[in-house]
């Protein structure tokens, strides 16, 4: 007769154990999705990233390749025409739009490189975040709600801040500062 009654405590704690540790199982595998999900999320703006800064490299080489182009355009100009001076090469109408472009594209090459430092910050900080995410998807089981409501929070935060950027590569023209000719042709004559 005592073996039914252990039987029939030991099945209680049981049922008491799994109504028990049953909603932590379930919050277990919500955190799980939660941060699969997250990490998705990392992984997709971290290629759209790395898209735009290879965009942004690919053009600013071009640019740069055209800046060559040119200047070597100006020195031939200047030894045909075999001028010395500033104001020669100013009142020259090829050289000085020439010189107009090459300030240009400086300004371009210039923001197109500031442009692909920023995404690469930003590959890096959310890798960081990736293998954040991934370590905590490690070890869910011992982590707290808070913890990793805490870690989608800044992972939120940054996928927001970084996500317009992710789209399309853009570069505002009316804030390119462009040196005057008289500039360029400065640092044009010091190069050679």
């Amino acid at each position: 007769m005592k073996r039914p009654v252990v039987i029939h405590w030991i099945g209680n704690i049981v049922i008491l154990l799994l109504l028990f540790f049953a909603p932590q199982m379930v919050s277990a595998s919500d955190k799980d999705e939660q941060l699969r999900q997250t990490m998705a999320d990392i992984a997709l703006l971290n290629r759209q990233m790395a898209q735009r800064k290879a965009d942004a490299t690919d053009i600013r080489d071009r640019l740069g390749l055209r800046r060559k182009a040119i200047e070597e355009e100006i020195h031939q100009e200047i030894q045909a025409k075999g001028i010395d001076s500033q104001s020669e090469a100013l009142e020259n109408p090829r050289v000085f739009y020439d010189l107009i472009l090459m300030a240009e594209l400086r300004a371009y090459i210039g923001r197109y490189t500031q442009k692909i430092g920023y995404y690469r910050v930003a590959c890096d900080r959310l890798g960081y975040l990736y293998q954040q995410a991934d370590d905590d998807l490690k070890i869910i089981h011992t982590l707290s709600d808070l913890k990793i409501e805490a870690l989608i929070g800044q992972v939120e935060k940054v996928l927001d801040g970084y996500l317009a950027d992710a789209q399309t590569l853009i570069i505002k023209t009316d804030t390119l500062e462009i040196d005057p000719p008289e500039k360029i042709w400065a640092s044009f004559k010091a190069d050679r």
